[in-house]
């Protein structure tokens, strides 16, 4: 198994000089496959680790759709599966929706804040199950954690085995939240599949917005998002931004700022977040690469 390590425990990095590197390996040592879209290159069972308080990873290598990133983490945390909610951000997933714009499966919001409850009579002994309600994983995390300041239970199952055939199966299987002894919060996301030039980019940094809310809502610090991935690939068409990329200038970190206009000691804090509340800092990237989804 080969395993990508960056930014381990005590080693501090620049996220575009790790991201570059993560390219590069893939490149160079990938296996080429023949899939639904195409050759690619790709590696099993890497492992990348970011140290959010060294910087937040929004690549500067290529300038990103920051308004687009918040728009889609909104979204995530919401609970509409229409691709109209997305404003602006929709084209991203459009292709992916049915003829009424639906979503349904394919959006995370469905898993996170909507897990389908269980029908009556699946129960087995010794267990009780949700029967009339979905399940909000995201808000029983902040619940959890508010009440249990070492707990390990903080899960959040993105796959859903019960959802047959949806558009695209979410790419990430899950996240769980893990406070450390000294008040900081990490997050670990395993993935089934990253796209490394189109939607990683994207997803790390959602996934930093995400430590950062729940830390925010919980009174923790944010700290650490671990993504360990099966598979970490580059589609041919993209062999050569990725080679663009890994040769462009390592450029300084940027910072997300959320506002302490959100309130996030509410009992339900996620429902009040809107675009407004969040921005980056110091953000300064090369010019924009176009990229098209696989």
């Amino acid at each position: 198994m080969h395993r990508l390590y960056v930014n381990q425990r005590g080693i501090v990095g620049q996220w575009d000089a790790m991201y570059a590197r993560y390219l590069k390996e893939i490149i160079d040592y990938g296996d080429t496959f023949v899939g639904r879209n195409g050759e690619t290159k790709a590696l099993f069972g890497c492992s990348v680790t970011v140290d959010t308080r060294v910087g937040f990873p929004l690549t500067r290598l290529r300038k990103m759709p920051i308004q687009n990133l918040f728009r889609e983490f909104l979204f995530d945390i919401g609970f509409d599966q229409n691709v109209s909610a997305l404003g602006p951000a929709a084209h991203f997933w459009d292709f992916l929706a049915d003829e009424h714009g639906e979503l349904g499966a394919s959006a995370y919001n469905r898993q996170w804040r909507m897990w389908p409850p269980s029908a009556q009579g699946s129960q087995v002994p010794n267990e009780v199950l949700s029967i009339d309600r979905p399940v909000d994983q995201l808000q029983r995390v902040i619940l959890e954690l508010r009440q249990s300041r070492n707990s390990r239970q903080a899960t959040v199952i993105t796959h859903n085995p019960t959802a047959f055939k949806p558009g695209c199966p979410p790419c990430h299987l899950g996240l769980q939240f893990a406070p450390s002894s000294d008040g900081h919060l990490d997050v670990m996301v395993p993935a089934r599949s990253n796209d490394m030039v189109v939607g990683f980019p994207l997803d790390i940094a959602r996934y930093a917005i995400i430590l950062h809310v729940i830390a925010k809502a919980v009174d923790m610090r944010p700290r650490f998002v671990y993504m360990p991935s099966a598979n970490s690939h580059v589609y041919e068409n993209c062999y050569n931004i990725a080679d663009e990329l890994i040769r462009r200038e390592v450029r300084d970190e940027c910072q997300l700022i959320i506002s302490d206009s959100w309130d996030a000691d509410l009992e339900f804090p996620l429902e009040h977040l809107k675009l407004e509340h969040f921005g980056i800092a110091n953000y300064e990237p090369h010019d924009a690469v176009k990229v098209s989804v696989n």
